[in-house]
């Protein structure tokens, strides 16, 4: 099970290093581009929706999901392919982060003191208050999920409740507004269906 573990890890990092790189291009979006407030309308349903503070360890669960990426395949075909779509779903969002810039200030208003404010002490960063529409967390989550489901059948309900979660998790933790997170999902699914189409089996 260790070994599984690991080798799929170091699959993660050998054969999508792309990827890899365009993930931490992130964290130099910040420094490009000042935050703008959402409007209203934007965040009304947030308000309707209760903080769960527990929910902060299944969001944390997506940097672990990350190197689950190396038992999805070993078809070079189909990771040339994995890379090219993850990439998108980065510099797509890293588009939109700069086109508008929307702040988390608000939704992060709603955490209230709790048993683990350490880890939303950790995660929430005024640097990094730039990241909200769409979530990548779960963009990345739910499209690395869809594509180990579709080429391990055994591990797709696995995978699928895992990036579900991780959704949930993301505005019910209020690290993004509800919004974010029904467009990240929305990119995976696209994502997705580009992959199926070209590896239909």
């Amino acid at each position: 099970m260790w070994n599984k573990i690991t080798t799929s890890a170091f699959l993660s990092v050998k054969n999508y290093w792309p990827f890899w790189i365009a993930l931490s291009i992130y964290f130099l979006i910040p420094a490009l581009r000042g935050t703008v407030d959402p409007p209203e309308k934007f965040y009304r349903i947030d308000t309707q929706i209760p903080f769960i503070s527990w929910m902060i360890i299944p969001y944390y669960s997506y940097y672990f999901i990350l190197f689950t990426l190396g038992c999805c395949t070993l078809e070079r075909n189909k990771i040339i392919l994995i890379n090219k779509l993850l990439m998108f779903l980065c510099f797509f969002s890293y588009l939109i982060y700069l086109i508008w810039p929307v702040h988390n200030k608000i939704i992060h208003s709603h955490i209230i003191e709790n048993p683990f404010q350490i880890f939303y002490d950790i995660v929430i960063m005024n640097y990094m208050d730039i990241n909200a529409f769409p979530s990548l967390h779960v963009a990345i989550s739910s499209l690395i999920s869809l594509l180990i489901g579709k080429e391990k059948r055994n591990l797709r309900w696995v995978f699928w409740s895992w990036s579900l979660i991780i959704a949930l998790s993301t505005f019910l933790a209020k690290q993004h507004y509800f919004y974010d997170t029904v467009f990240g999902i929305v990119l995976a699914v696209i994502c997705f269906r580009i992959y199926s189409a070209i590896f239909k089996s």
